[in-house]
């Protein structure tokens, strides 16, 4: 295949593979569960300096939907609870004091109104991500057909080349509808995880007013 044509198709595959890894980033950072990768835009600033948080700190997932970070200088705790917060301030943060002092980040929870709108953000952010793959596949087609017939490349050479680009596109499109249906799956196992622990606390309440109810029968009993 002639140069030009190779050139050409393998920058169309760095657009393409671009903005599917900007929708992962993008999808990452719509915190559902906790995902180490979405610390990644945490700045910490200590004096001038700016710093990634795993250059200041230890973190862990103690659960799916927690992260524990552990500070390497206690000195640094306030700065990194500020780096965090700037990041992230839909985070639930909370200081505890375990052998060591850290802090312990909730991701928020999805209810119903929370589940809907992050569907909605996530079809939105896809759409816009297929979008852009769609522009750089017709932009490629329109080059190709205008700029290698002046250039004398045949027909046969143009034909594989717009068959490349075919096969880029579906590629990359089939690689964003994947990252669609895995972050639909968290945000439903989100939902169900939330409405789970509603329940187990409403039967807890009601199992606790029973026993609080046949306590106070019992006393007045009594005092009869």
């Amino acid at each position: 295949m002639n140069n030009y044509v190779i050139t050409e198709i393998d920058s169309a595959q760095k657009k393409m593979s671009a903005y599917v890894t900007l929708l992962s980033y993008r999808y990452m950072n719509l915190c559902v569960k906790a995902e180490l990768g979405a610390l990644m835009p945490v700045n910490v600033y200590i004096g001038d300096e700016s710093y990634n948080i795993e250059d200041v700190a230890n973190v862990c997932s103690p659960d799916e939907f927690q992260f524990a970070v552990y500070p390497k200088n206690e000195n640094n705790q306030q700065a990194i609870i500020q780096g965090v917060y700037e990041a992230h301030p839909e985070f639930k943060m909370e200081m505890k004091n375990d052998g060591g002092s850290y802090i312990l980040y909730t991701m928020p929870v999805v209810d119903e109104n929370r589940h809907d709108l992050l569907k909605n953000a996530i079809k939105g952010l896809y759409e816009e991500c297929c979008g852009r793959i769609d522009a750089i596949h017709a932009e490629f087609k329109t080059r190709m057909l205008e700029d290698l017939t002046k250039v004398g490349i045949s027909k046969e050479e143009i034909d594989e080349a717009l068959q490349a680009v075919d096969d880029l596109r579906q590629k990359s499109q089939s690689m964003a509808d994947h990252q669609l249906e895995q972050k639909q799956n968290e945000i439903d196992e989100a939902l169900a995880h939330y409405q789970t622990e509603q329940a187990q606390q409403k039967e807890e309440y009601e199992a606790y007013d029973v026993t609080k109810g046949f306590r106070m029968y019992s006393s007045f009993n009594d005092e009869v």
